[in-house]
């Protein structure tokens, strides 16, 4: 039972995140051609084929089989795999998406680096970093990201920001914590571990709590209409990977890029 709530509530929660960030849709049917990798994508595929007739290949990696969604797609190829260690040679994909991955790996640094390594110069690379995200997908729950982070990590890998753009903010973010509020109280999978521990108050005052945010739902869904941006729920970030320098040449010396001469 808990496991089929869980599946609804999962689903649920996709939806909701598809009409929160349908923004990011719109760049990826803008930006993406060829192939394209979807890190950690899970079941993403499936809201977008219809829509990106440019796309020849789209590869979903994910480090779970669990996470991946089969269908009869000739473009779609599902993987086993590890973001942070990608099994691609340099300059493969035409474009990367990185959907809510970041917060779930250790060494998001790495990933970032794992992206614009596999991306083709000129290539685009499409972002999605939760910066105050319920905890989630217990125990893969490491992190949240400012847009400074996002800005400082993208550059240090000779990606480019072309479009960036925050989603949701303080509203918002209160919102999804009273949805996940249910996710945590009934303790379903990737919400809760035997380890937290619940006193009696919790369940004197849990209808209370229920009622208390039952009331104020309907009020967030409007304030997050005027939200603040500083603490987005969301930073989506659509960046182009530099091409490489250009290397000089002098003759009778050889190269003067500071590599060896040769």
């Amino acid at each position: 039972m808990m496991k089929t709530l869980s599946s609804r509530i999962g689903g649920l929660g996709v939806r909701l995140r598809n009409v929160l960030s349908r923004r990011m849709f719109s760049c990826v049917e803008t930006c993406f051609s060829g192939v394209v990798l979807d890190v950690g994508g899970g079941s993403f595929y499936r809201y977008v084929r219809t829509r990106m007739p440019a796309v020849t290949r789209w590869i979903t990696l994910d480090p779970d089989a669990t996470g991946l969604t089969k269908d009869d797609d000739q473009r779609h190829v599902n993987l086993v795999g590890d973001g942070c260690n990608l099994c691609f040679g340099d300059a493969t994909f035409d474009a990367v998406l990185n959907s809510q991955v970041l917060e779930h790996v250790m060494e998001p640094l790495r990933m970032v680096a794992e992206v614009a390594r596999v991306l083709k110069p000129g290539g685009y690379a499409i972002f999605l970093v939760p910066q105050t995200a319920c905890v989630h997908l217990i125990p893969h729950c490491y992190g949240n990201f400012t847009i400074y982070w996002i800005r400082r990590a993208l550059r240090e890998n000779n990606l480019s920001i072309v479009e960036e753009a925050a989603l949701g903010g303080f509203w918002r973010t209160i919102l999804f914590r009273f949805l996940y509020f249910f996710c945590e109280a009934f303790r379903l999978p990737g919400f809760s571990d035997a380890g937290i521990t619940r006193n009696r108050c919790f369940y004197a005052l849990f209808p209370l709590m229920v009622l208390y945010i039952l009331v104020s739902m309907p009020i967030l869904l409007l304030l997050q209409l005027g939200d603040l941006k500083e603490e987005p729920n969301n930073h989506l970030v659509v960046a182009r990977k530099d091409a490489p320098p250009m290397e000089t040449r002098t003759p009778g010396v050889g190269r003067t890029s500071g590599t060896r001469n040769g």
